[in-house]
C-alpha cells in the first residue's frame, strides 16, 4: 500500500511539474480581453506570409477581440520576426512560446492555425481562417466560407460557433 501512494505521489508531482499549461503572462494576456484571436505562425512558413495581412485586416475590423500571433519554439531570432511582421504588415502583438507550452496545451499542429478563445483560456474556434488553401501548394481564386470571421461573429453576439473545428493546413509545427 505504502508503494501504491508513493507512486501515485511521485506521478502527481511529475505531471504537475511538466510544461504542458499556459503560461501565467498569456492568461493574464487573455484576461484582460473577453476573446482573443490567436495565430500560431512561423516566419519561414509561406502560408503564414500569405494569411498574415489578412488576420491583421480582421483584427483590426474588430477592435473589440485582441489579436495575438504566437511563434512556438526558439528557432528564430528577433530580427528574423521582426522582418515577418514588417513584410506581412503584421499588427498584432507577437507572443514567444519557447517551450511550446502553449502549442501543446491548445492542440497546435500546424502554422497557420486560428483560435478564438475566451477570456479564461477556453477554445471557442479551431482550424483554418477560411477555405481559400485546398492542401498544401494549392490555393483557391475565389473561396467561400470563411470560418473565422463567422465564428467571431457568433462568439460577439453570445452563441457558438456553427463550425467549431476546421482541420488546417499548413507547414508541420514541430515540437
Amino acid at each position: 500500500m505504502k508503494n501504491t501512494s508513493l507512486i501515485l505521489l511521485s506521478l502527481f508531482i511529475l505531471v504537475s511539474c511538466q510544461e504542458n499549461t499556459i503560461p501565467y503572462n498569456f492568461k493574464k494576456l487573455l484576461s484582460q480581453h473577453k476573446y482573443t484571436l490567436v495565430m500560431f505562425l512561423a516566419p519561414d512558413c509561406p502560408l503564414c506570409h500569405t494569411l498574415s495581412t489578412p488576420f491583421s485586416k480582421l483584427n483590426e475590423k474588430y477592435p473589440n477581440m485582441q489579436g495575438i500571433g504566437i511563434i512556438s519554439g526558439n528557432y528564430y531570432s528577433a530580427m528574423e520576426i521582426n522582418h515577418f511582421a514588417t513584410e506581412t504588415a503584421f499588427k498584432p502583438a507577437i507572443f514567444r512560446d519557447n517551450l511550446y507550452q502553449i502549442a501543446r496545451q491548445l492542440n497546435a499542429t500546424v502554422t497557420p492555425e486560428f483560435y478564438i478563445l475566451d477570456s479564461t483560456g477556453n477554445i471557442l474556434y479551431q482550424g483554418m481562417m477560411d477555405d481559400r488553401i485546398e492542401r498544401l501548394g494549392r490555393y483557391k481564386q475565389q473561396w467561400k466560407n470563411n470560418y473565422l470571421e463567422d465564428a467571431i461573429l457568433s462568439v460577439r453576439n453570445n452563441l457558438r460557433p456553427k463550425i467549431e473545428r476546421t482541420t488546417p493546413i499548413g507547414c508541420s509545427l514541430e515540437y
